[in-house]
């Protein structure tokens, strides 16, 4: 590989011990993937950095790079960890809440931006043709489809070592001629866009090639934001095309194949009916919730009083609970239990909820596969009445 004198003396321990072995770690890496140099980033998006996912053991590789000098080179921003912060609500357990302070005090003073959040393009929106180095595969996606970003769907300690050095391996996503669309995915006229995130699952699960699905560009946007996290959390997904909406430029469409995603191919990800008298959670907010959702929530429950089935969670940045106060006050006031900088993929639950309901399907996949709770998914006016009607 290829690096330029700044690069060569990073490698060589010139600016320090942690921008080494960062650097070490980034050409190791583009060297196994055959990248012949190293491409500059504007944007980090760490993730990995939840103490229940990665414990003692991952808390010790990132102390380790901030007591040995490690600071961010680019503009950088963080994931959700396992705690929240706002003291909003009753159903996230923080009981680990000194382990992920931690983390986080380690991460920020490293001089990584405290978002905690998994839509960081909300942050951030990337041009296109940046080059970014994002771990959580919800942004990743989103960042390639959506704004024409280029970035790989990076681990976490990927994406902390191209925050530390400023640079990534050229490889992947990266290079124009790997940014080909070659699969359409279109959607039969009776499936419903209540359920998507069904219909990202599917995507995610059956196909393996980078796909266009003209499907979406009628999709609002936090509905293109569940479709596209439900295909990363399923499948390697890193990104689509949409025509119309993802910029030129930014992809080469030959389309090889085509596929129709019929109604029965997504009934066994939408989930199972579930009895009468079930306690019922209701989830919206994987990825976290715009504000566009938060109004939207906010307008549905002006028919509802209390909770009679259950509890609403809703999971948003930290920054929304002092910019959207009223809001957020307003909500609270109808029994909304709200999180912040955390949600239940990434932490746990006080309790044992009979099902839960939600309009995402990435929390579905991991709400199943991690938790082994029973999901169902549906439209988030579903999601609402699951809880209050």
């Amino acid at each position: 590989m290829y690096l330029t004198p700044e690069q060569e003396a990073m490698l060589k321990g010139e600016y320090g011990w942690s921008t080494a072995k960062a650097m070490e770690i980034i050409v190791k890496v583009g060297e196994s993937l055959g990248a012949e140099n190293l491409v500059k980033i504007v944007h980090a998006h760490i993730s990995g950095v939840s103490f229940s996912n990665i414990g003692e053991h991952g808390t010790r590789f990132i102390r380790d790079f901030y007591e040995k000098g490690g600071r961010a080179r680019v503009y950088t921003t963080i994931n959700p960890g396992c705690v929240d912060y706002s003291g909003l609500q009753s159903i996230i357990d923080n009981s680990l809440i000194n382990a992920q302070k931690d983390i986080d005090n380690a991460l920020v003073k490293m001089g990584f931006n405290p978002v905690f959040t998994c839509i960081p393009y909300w942050y951030r929106p990337p041009s296109p043709g940046e080059h970014l180095a994002w771990g959580e595969s919800s942004a990743v996606i989103f960042a390639n489809t959506f704004y024409g970003g280029y970035t790989n769907r990076e681990g976490g300690p990927i994406a902390l070592a191209a925050a530390i050095t400023g640079y990534t391996y050229n490889a992947g996503l990266h290079l124009s001629e790997n940014r080909r669309a070659t699969v359409l995915v279109t959607t039969a006229p009776d499936i419903d866009r209540q359920v998507i995130g069904a219909v990202g699952l599917w995507i995610g699960d059956n196909i393996r090639e980078i796909t266009v699905i003209p499907f979406a560009k009628h999709l609002t946007f936090p509905e293109l934001k569940i479709l596209l996290a439900s295909m990363a959390a399923s499948g390697s997904h890193a990104m689509s095309v949409v025509p119309g909406l993802t910029p030129r430029g930014t992809y080469i469409e030959e389309i090889e194949e085509k596929i129709v995603v019929e109604k029965n191919n997504i009934d066994k990800y939408i989930g199972d009916e579930y009895p009468r008298g079930s306690l019922v959670l209701g989830y919206v907010g994987c990825p976290h919730t715009t504000l566009m959702e938060l109004m939207e929530v906010a307008r549905l429950l002006e028919r509802y009083g209390s909770p009679r089935k259950g509890r609403l969670l809703l999971t948003i940045p930290v920054e929304y609970t002092e910019r959207y106060r009223l809001l957020i006050n307003r909500l609270k006031s109808k029994g909304v239990e709200i999180a912040a900088g955390t949600c239940p993929v990434v932490s746990r639950l006080r309790r044992k909820y009979d099902v839960v309901v939600t309009n995402s399907g990435k929390a579905a996949f991991y709400l199943r596969k991690i938790h082994g709770l029973k999901v169902r998914i549906t439209g988030l006016r579903e999601v609402i009445e699951s809880v209050y009607a």
